[in-house]
């Protein structure tokens, strides 16, 4: 059927029981509407593809109701004019629809790293290639990254709710790689992961006691002296036949154990005293540390470039480290133009005999503050010696100045009530009355 399409014409066509009903305008030439069984009613433009003469092309412009006849009509001229100028706009949708098919999470999720090599630091890229190989590309890595839906973010998030803070930087993850993707313009439309709601996430705060400290102490030297077995987590990790590639030999088998690696052991001590970040004291060259300031100027931290105070046990502990085949590191590796490696091993060890399972390697570095705090140093200075940024990051630290201000209430309370008691206690004294005076 030909006509006019508008509203009256549109609307008064009835569908068929088992056929589609065509109307096409007799004012735009290919312009047309389709009337499916079911009721259907969708606009589109039929055209010859340039350079194919008799190869027809068939485009749907869109469902009549979300469309009005107006809207359709002026699509459809501006696809005309692209057809008159030799576009192929449903070859164009063809290959886009491949595209977005072809370009899945797992193939943008690689580009994203490479993104980040150049631009984030090692250690987070580190992190977002665990998280992506071990949650994220096996959830939804072959999804077209165009299509990825608040849906399927949500129910990877919703699958990790057990690991609450893994759940979180997985859907942290993918909001920056999806960001990324449309500052790109590689992706359109709405960032799916925005909008999903993150896991509260409860800080753990372990803090070492002075009793605590010298277990580890003991610990320490009989690892250094006689050595230490394995804990039971390091003997799971490792799968039955295979070697270690990383530090190998840090331990000797069950059977045989030995003293444990020299530098692996001072790394630890050195992380007790600083409470320095572990990445921040495996990579210490001697290059930066002034041993006569007692200084160590660090060009790439977390928070950039970061000038520490070392205190005297741990100058004099670095002193003692000998320098082994020219090396940069204090604590070098096996490699030695590399830093050590595998001691999370040897702090594993040491928390097992120490019985202080629960305590982790960052643990240390609370300590730290800690002991600061309860030396009634503030939160500024407690930031300095730990390398913060910003007082936010040192603010989780907040009642260990709290208990120092109690101290420091109790004592000025004490010294004024105990003031107020011996104010009272002076009797006053009898004024003499003169003759004739009135009360």
């Amino acid at each position: 059927m030909r006509g006019k399409l508008n509203k009256r014409s549109v609307d008064a066509i009835s569908p068929r029981n088992r056929e589609d009903v065509f109307l096409w305008d007799t004012e735009l030439r290919g312009f047309g509407l389709r009337v499916k069984p079911s009721g259907v009613k969708s606009f589109l433009i039929y055209y010859y593809a340039p350079g194919l003469h008799r190869v027809r092309r068939k485009l749907t412009i869109g469902t009549y109701g979300p469309w009005t006849v107006e809207q359709a009509r002026s699509r459809a001229i501006e696809l005309r004019a692209d057809i008159e100028r030799g576009g192929d706009p449903a070859r164009d949708r063809d290959d886009d629809r491949r595209a977005a098919r072809d370009e899945t999470v797992e193939r943008r999720f690689a580009d994203y790293l490479d993104y980040g090599r150049a631009h984030f630091k090692p250690s987070t890229v580190t992190e977002y290639e665990r998280l992506g190989r071990l949650h994220v590309l096996p959830a939804i890595g072959q999804l077209p990254a165009a299509r990825v839906t608040i849906k399927d973010v949500s129910k990877l998030h919703h699958s990790l709710r057990k690991r609450p803070i893994t759940a979180n930087r997985c859907v942290q993850l993918l909001k920056a790689m999806f960001n990324w993707l449309a500052r790109s313009e590689l992706v359109d439309g709405k960032n799916p992961a925005a909008a999903i709601e993150l896991y509260p996430e409860v800080a753990k705060e372990r803090f070492l006691t002075i009793e605590e400290l010298g277990r580890i102490g003991h610990v320490l030297k009989t690892a250094e002296t006689v050595g230490l077995a394995p804990s039971a987590a390091d003997r799971r990790r490792k799968p039955k036949g295979t070697k270690r590639a990383r530090n190998a030999g840090m331990f000797q088998s069950a059977a045989q154990i030995g003293p444990a690696d020299p530098f692996a052991i001072a790394a630890l001590r050195f992380l007790i005293l600083t409470g320095w970040r572990k990445s921040e004291a495996l990579t210490l060259t001697r290059s930066a540390v002034q041993f006569t300031t007692g200084v160590a100027t660090l060009g790439d931290t977390k928070t950039g470039k970061s000038v520490r105070i070392l205190p005297a046990p741990a100058l004099e502990l670095l002193s003692s480290l000998p320098q082994v085949d020219q090396s940069p590191y204090f604590f070098p590796g096996r490699d030695h133009k590399q830093p050590l490696e595998g001691l999370r091993r040897l702090w594993d060890a040491v928390r097992h005999h120490a019985e202080l399972e629960d305590v982790r390697l960052h643990d240390l570095r609370h300590s730290v503050a800690s002991v600061a705090g309860g030396h009634g140093y503030s939160l500024f200075l407690i930031g300095k010696l730990l390398g913060h940024k910003t007082a936010r990051s040192t603010e989780r630290y907040a009642h260990v100045a709290d208990d120092v201000r109690k101290v420091m209430a109790d004592t000025v309370g004490n010294t004024i009530s105990a003031a107020l008691e011996a104010k009272a206690r002076v009797q006053p004294s009898k004024r003499k009355r003169r003759k004739g005076s009135r009360l």
